[in-house]
């Protein structure tokens, strides 16, 4: 596996592109992911629109860069708008507390 090192990660503009591309993945996932995942991790491979479903955040990682040696994916809290937060409240969209 390629070892990703701060001069051979995207640029900030390329970094913008994949997130931007990775919500609209999400998006178009949503509604089915949060039926039966919520507050688990989705690993986006913006590349082909695949994506790993998983507990935590490094098993989402590991398991699509098993699939996909090299990949950069991009991770979302199922059902949140932060993957991480401070203090004692989730950031959700109110619909679970």
């Amino acid at each position: 596996m390629e070892t990703i090192t701060l001069k051979s990660l995207p640029s900030k503009e390329e970094r913008a592109k994949i997130g931007k591309a990775a919500r609209e993945i999400y998006e178009s996932l949503r509604e089915e992911l949060e039926k039966s995942h919520w507050g688990n991790y989705v690993a986006i491979n913006v590349e082909n629109g695949d994506y790993i479903v998983a507990a935590d955040h490094n098993g989402a990682v590991q398991e699509i860069q098993n699939k996909y040696p090299g990949v950069l994916p991009f991770v979302i809290r199922i059902g949140y708008r932060a993957v991480y937060h401070f203090g004692g409240s989730g950031l959700n969209d109110g619909k679970r507390a």
